[in-house]
């Protein structure tokens, strides 16, 4: 399933990026935005469901924006991680260094018990006030139920999502914690799975790890443009590939020195 001079390099490893996209929860239940299944097989649909996810709308009508994220709640009522998420917990527990960058808002690789996560978008079951420095954090059925937005249980203003909407700036914290594991400290793999690579930041740590001679490697339903620039574009279903990356990193790593 992966190519000898792939497991070679996984099998003396110890420090791996990981950096994730949709794809890997579509084996989970939920929606992707593109590719094979997302919403924008329906582009009408696809826009509708970006212009409510925006930072134009949350301002102007948070009403609908709220809507709009019950709705994908409730279509991804059943998610639960999958093997690729299960198997990324196993590749931390062996790692030096580990480190996730998802874009994914629902949550799936800290529910499987993955510990260094960079969330980038933040994730949708948390809320904050826009008055006040509340903040809340919903349980997915108090989340699929809302029809509007809700209260701040403190000051009664309107809350909104604790998520990087469509046209927000990321987070300083988390791309400060991004630029710290694959730029300043490169990982020796760089692994990309379910992603596109359509940002910067999402690309760029290829560029880092190339001027390091380090191994690059992509995971993904169908190619993309990131396809013909990593050392090694593995296509197929994460549940299937991710573990069998898994099973062989780090296996003949040097053990530390005392």
């Amino acid at each position: 399933m992966l190519p000898d001079a792939l497991i070679d390099r996984l099998r003396t490893a110890r420090r791996i990026g990981v950096i994730t996209g949709a794809g890997i929860s579509a084996e989970s239940g939920i929606q992707t935005y593109r590719g094979v299944g997302g919403l924008y097989d329906d582009p009408e649909r696809g826009d509708r469901t970006v212009e409510a996810l925006s930072a134009e709308t949350v301002l102007s009508d948070p009403d609908r924006t709220w809507r709009v994220l019950a709705e994908l709640a409730r279509m991804a009522a059943d998610a639960e991680p999958n093997a690729a998420h299960h198997a990324l917990v196993e590749m931390e527990a062996r790692a030096e260094a580990f480190t996730i960058l998802t874009q994914n808002v629902d949550g799936l690789h800290a529910a499987a018990g993955t510990r260094n996560l960079i969330e980038i978008h933040g994730n949708i079951r948390n809320a904050r006030c826009t008055r006040c420095p509340h903040r809340v954090r919903f349980e997915r059925e108090d989340l699929m139920a809302l029809d509007g937005t809700p209260p701040c249980p403190v000051c009664r203003s309107g809350l909104r999502p604790d998520a990087v909407l469509f046209g927000e700036m990321l987070p300083e914290r988390e791309v400060a914690a991004m630029y710290r594991a694959f730029h300043v400290q490169p990982p020796e793999v760089v692994l990309w799975i379910g992603t596109s690579a359509l940002f910067p930041y999402i690309l760029d740590p290829l560029f880092t790890a190339q001027r390091h001679g380090n191994v690059t490697v992509e995971v993904n339903l169908e190619r993309t443009d990131l396809s013909a620039e990593v050392d090694f574009a593995l296509t197929g279903r994460a549940g299937d590939l991710v573990p069998a990356i898994a099973a062989v990193f780090g296996r003949d790593a040097a053990p530390e020195c005392p």
